[in-house]
């Protein structure tokens, strides 16, 4: 079995409103994070997975190409879902929806992917570590993090008289939505990816050390206006906990998805997680013991697999 840490935390709110007899409510913010996520690789165009020197060699007159991307886009379902929510609101309403949907389509989530990601690092694993990032901002988990992580933001400044109780659970909460990537640090190489590792002057801890800079960073950054001590130890504990399916690369990963993870391991990350960032002020030195143990344990078993 296979599934996405933050899909089995909102399950299990869900089952347990359902055992006690009342309305999943605790759920429905997070559903409506997963949802508006998932809207984004559903609104994207058909035609883009087709290589551009592949498809300007096709045989299509002018009229043939246009007719081919109109249909593109009648088979968009985030179309059908806007003509659909818009309809409610009036004709009118659902004709300017269009063009939103058109825009979605030339524009696509693909242009973000170079922005915000030209990092000047110091040290021999700069562009290591600039690719990891990369890999990172390509898959939707990142992005329900940083949600979440704008969500507490706001809080913070926006309310009145914010609960401080709740930052580290905020934390946590974006920790959790970048677990399960833990369990992929090496999905999206490749096998070419694999074989260059191989060939880099580099020890194997000195390669899941780049992959795991890169994680710990753009998680400092989410939580940094929340409580880094108690995401940071989450997501240590998350490395260490997804270790062993990391460096095996028996899980697939696709771009512009959510990651997928083994469930034992997902279980492990989400119960030690949660219980290292509600301890992390006691029991840092544990925590950071146990990240560096498997860092070691992991540079090892992937020496002896190059």
């Amino acid at each position: 079995m296979k599934a996405n840490n933050f899909v089995l935390f909102v399950a299990l709110l869900v089952y347990g409103a359902v055992v006690s007899g009342v309305e999943p409510v605790s759920s429905y913010p997070f559903l409506l994070l997963l949802g508006l996520l998932l809207l984004f690789p559903l609104s994207g165009d058909p035609l883009a997975k087709i290589p551009a020197a592949r498809l300007g060699v096709w045989p299509l007159t002018r009229r043939q190409r246009f007719l081919l991307r109109v249909a593109s886009l009648a088979i968009s379902p985030i179309l059908w879902m806007v003509m659909a929510a818009s309809l409610k609101l009036g004709a009118s309403s659902a004709i300017l929806a269009v063009p939103l949907v058109v825009q979605s389509q030339v524009g696509q989530i693909s242009g973000l992917r170079g922005a915000g990601l030209k990092l000047a690092l110091p040290g021999r694993f700069e562009k290591l570590v600039r690719k990891n990032v990369r890999q990172m901002f390509s898959v939707l988990d990142t992005y329900l993090a940083i949600l979440i992580g704008l969500a507490g933001l706001g809080y913070r400044l926006l309310a009145r008289d914010p609960d401080r109780a709740a930052f580290p659970m905020l934390a946590m909460l974006a920790a959790l939505a970048l677990s399960t990537y833990a369990q992929c640090l090496f999905s999206l190489d490749g096998e070419s990816g694999a074989t260059r590792y191989r060939l880099l002057p580099l020890k194997g801890w000195q390669v899941l050390a780049a992959k795991d800079a890169a994680f710990v960073g753009v998680l400092l950054v989410l939580t940094l206006p929340l409580d880094v001590r108690a995401g940071t130890a989450f997501g240590l504990t998350a490395l260490a906990a997804g270790r062993y399916p990391a460096i095996t690369r028996t899980i697939s990963a696709g771009r512009w998805r959510f990651t997928s993870g083994r469930v034992f391991f997902g279980a492990a990350q989400i119960v030690l997680g949660a219980a290292a960032g509600f301890s992390a002020a006691a029991f840092w030195p544990v925590i950071l013991s146990g990240y560096l143990a498997s860092l070691y344990w992991g540079g090892k078993r992937l020496a002896i697999q190059g």
